[in-house]
């Protein structure tokens, strides 16, 4: 039934019995199958389907909090026994998009490594839409982002707060702060589609009656480092979250009444719990950051 089980948590989290088949590495009519053997199992419709749509029934709505907590039980089960199997340590696999990726984490695993000497920390960096895709689909048990995360298949919580802050070359004679009205005037550089801080900053523009279409975007960058770089360069001026900026590296202005805050979440799977290390790692995290 664990197989099945499986089976049946991709066909929900996709709404598709044709991805859920990609992803186990089975036919289609195989994973029609498993789902038969359950519906046959519980005498009961688990999914409403036509040649468009794959929903859950109120049945198999029941059914998916078990079905996450009897697989839970069985990976955790999987993953201690192969450990002990093998010698291993246990290990945490974190995804992050750049500013917790760069700055936040690996400030807190000194901290964390204090702790818990027994267990390995792997990273990985990313844009936000991919952090989110990667926890989702179980490629990190963690997720940590620069936004507040609305998603059904994963529970959050806040750990940090940033700032985004106007970064301007070195001998930019700018008023600080800057009149909104003057930000249509410069080159702005910003980040690429799928970015929490380009996220942060469009919200705040909108909110302040600012259209985007108005404002001289002369970049997308995918990355702090190279905008930081384009800016000392003389490309622009770049929003940037104020954590990713070193004392002394650029200089910074602030936009009158536009006040760009913005949360630091961790995401995990909704029906998965964390861990003890896990929990661990979330406090220094959220320590490291005051």
């Amino acid at each position: 039934m664990i197989d099945s089980l499986k089976v049946f948590r991709l066909v929900a989290q996709h709404a598709s019995f044709t991805r859920a088949a990609e992803l186990a590495g089975l036919t289609r009519p195989a994973v029609s199958q498993q789902i038969k053997q359950l519906e046959l199992h519980f005498g009961l419709e688990l999914f409403t389907r036509n040649t468009r749509h794959v929903a859950l029934t109120a049945a198999g709505q029941a059914l998916l909090p078990h079905a996450e907590r009897i697989l839970q039980a069985a990976e955790g089960m999987e993953s201690a026994m192969s450990g002990m199997r093998a010698g291993q340590r246990a290990v945490i696999t974190v995804a992050a998009s750049t500013l917790p990726g760069e700055s936040l984490l690996p400030r807190a695993l000194a901290q964390f490594r204090a702790k818990e000497p027994e267990v390995e920390v792997h990273m990985r960096v990313a844009n936000t839409e991919t952090v989110l895709h990667w926890v989702r689909e179980g490629h990190a048990e963690l997720g940590l982002v620069g936004q507040q995360v609305s998603d059904t298949w994963l529970s959050s919580e806040q750990i940090a707060e940033d700032e985004v802050v106007l970064a301007v070359r070195f001998g930019d004679q700018l008023p600080n702060p800057l009149p909104l009205g003057r930000l249509r005037e410069l080159p702005l550089i910003l980040r690429e589609p799928g970015s929490a801080t380009r996220t942060a900053v469009v919200d705040a523009l909108r909110q302040a009656g600012v259209d985007m279409a108005t404002l001289n975007v002369v970049a997308e960058v995918g990355s702090p480092e190279a905008m930081k770089a384009a800016v000392r360069s003389g490309v622009g001026c770049a929003f940037l979250s104020a954590g990713s900026i070193a004392p002394g590296e650029l200089p910074v202005v602030r936009v009158q009444g536009l006040a760009i805050q913005r949360p630091i979440c961790a995401c995990w799977p909704r029906y998965r719990a964390l861990t003890e290390g896990q929990r661990t790692l979330l406090e220094q995290l959220g320590a490291g950051s005051r």
